[in-house]
């Protein structure tokens, strides 16, 4: 069977979302605006992601299918519609049936898994274990160890012991993140084996969303605040908004990545390079990261010659906008090597010395002046034209 890896960032996008007609709220007769788990009902029927019964009721303790929880997820992440890579046929679910729609993205976007190659079981109903399982994956989770795992699992559940320990990682993650739903009077409880009802399933997925909401606030923030960092200052740079320009015959070090040398290397002959540590401002902004891949272009070279020349040669380097065009940001720079004496041979009582190659080695720093004042956006990092 193919396993198609979920696509974080897909649910995170698309459970920013939600559907935006809203609907009228409905009381159930059989949740009372006490009930533990009432608030997570009231948000999630009031957006369609989850519905009562025809007599009113909502049955919370009813446990949920496999079916269920297809159309539930499915709804909730907002893939009712997206292409299926791969039509699966089981022998006790097929496209008359209510859930089909949901039943095949589910398996596409691998939240559930057939039980066999031949059945999926739509009655079965979804342990806890599954369903934490399930959210871990698609959430974006620091790493944890499995020391800080069984800590969190233990200070929280008193029945820690009958946690497997293949699982132990998991809950944990899930228990740090804060998305795992705790049922009156069972908190202290994680039931890791037992069914999922209607009303956890809603408390599942209300976490969910909470959680999603909070990583759409991360990722505003990230892309609306500059980076910042330790590096080398630069001076006298202009700042509005969030672009930063550097003055023209501002000198920047670069390090060279590979080998370039006047004697072995030739005129068009490319290369790269990258900045040798982050370049910020006085206020720590990074204006140009150290991971950024500069274009090198040899210019010119000059051969070392004997009695005559130490070898030369002129570079110049770009780095890549984003519409992938190379931007001309380091001025043509021109390296000479230094005189030396080598060899000294007396021969008729005349030293003999040698011209010197010009040799740049792998991790050698350059130092290149800007021929010309360069535009950074600070938040973006990308070099601007």
């Amino acid at each position: 069977m193919k396993t198609v890896q979920i696509n974080r960032i897909i649910f995170i996008l698309s459970l920013l979302f939600l559907i935006s007609n809203q609907v009228q709220a409905k009381e159930f007769s059989d949740i009372p605006k006490g009930y533990w788990a009432y608030g997570q009902i009231d948000e999630l029927t009031n957006e369609g992601l989850i519905g009562g019964y025809e007599d009113n009721t909502f049955r919370p303790h009813k446990y949920v299918t496999r079916a269920e929880y297809a159309a539930m997820i499915i709804k909730a992440i907002g893939q009712e519609n997206i292409p299926v890579d791969t039509m699966y046929t089981f022998e006790d679910i097929d496209n008359k049936h209510w859930a089909w729609n949901y039943v095949i993205r589910a398996v596409n976007l691998d939240i559930l898994k057939p039980v066999s190659n031949s059945y999926f079981y739509p009655n079965d109903y979804i342990t806890r274990t599954d369903m934490i399982t399930f959210l871990v994956n698609i959430l974006k989770s620091e790493h944890i160890t499995k020391k800080e795992a069984i800590n969190a699992l233990q200070n929280n559940y008193l029945d820690f012991d009958d946690i497997p320990d293949w699982f132990k990682v998991t809950a944990g993650k899930a228990e740090v993140l804060g998305v795992i739903a705790k049922e009156p009077p069972r908190e202290k409880y994680l039931d890791c084996e037992n069914n999922v009802t209607r009303a956890q399933m809603a408390v599942f997925l209300a976490n969910l969303k909470a959680k999603i909401e909070e990583y759409k606030q991360e990722k505003i923030k990230e892309a609306t605040t500059p980076k910042v960092g330790e590096g080398i200052i630069v001076e006298n740079v202009l700042r509005y908004d969030d672009v930063v320009t550097l003055p023209a015959q501002t000198v920047l070090p670069v390090m060279v990545i590979g080998q370039i040398s006047s004697d072995d290397s030739s005129p068009g002959e490319m290369f790269q390079a990258r900045f040798a540590n982050n370049i910020v401002d006085y206020e720590h902004n990074i204006l140009l990261s150290k991971d950024i891949i500069l274009i090198g272009k040899i210019l010119d070279t000059t051969r070392s010659k004997n009695f005559v020349r130490n070898g030369e040669m002129i570079i110049e380097l770009s780095a890549t906008n984003k519409d992938n065009y190379l931007v001309r940001i380091l001025g043509v720079a021109e390296f000479n090597a230094k005189a030396v004496e080598a060899n000294k041979l007396k021969k008729v009582g005349k030293a003999i010395i040698k011209g010197r190659e010009f040799i740049a080695k792998d991790g050698q720093i350059l130092y290149i002046r800007l021929y010309k004042p360069m535009r950074v956006n600070i938040v973006t990092g990308e070099v601007l034209d």
